[in-house]
């Protein structure tokens, strides 16, 4: 996979919230720029966040806005739908 390019956090700021980073949101753990970051960067829904690793989610938001325990904590919050049992 290739690296996201990321993008200019101030610029994400003034972007609407969308219907899939509002699910995005529904996990918690990220802020809004985090929000607006990932969706600049193609991550539009919990599937895109769930498939990626840590460090790729390091990469978009910035290491320095996110430790690495917390981007795993948001991955895995991302990839919790896909355990969940149907009826």
């Amino acid at each position: 996979m290739n690296k996201p390019v990321r993008h200019d956090r101030s610029l994400s700021l003034s972007q609407p919230p969308t219907e899939q980073t509002e699910t995005i949101a529904s996990i918690g753990l990220l802020n809004n720029t985090d929000l607006a970051t990932l969706a600049d960067n193609g991550i539009d829904s919990l599937d895109d966040l769930a498939d990626l690793a840590s460090e790729e989610l390091l990469d978009i938001v910035g290491a320095a806005n996110m430790t690495r325990d917390v981007a795993d904590q948001v991955i895995m919050a991302a990839r919790a739908h896909w355990f969940e049992a149907t009826d």
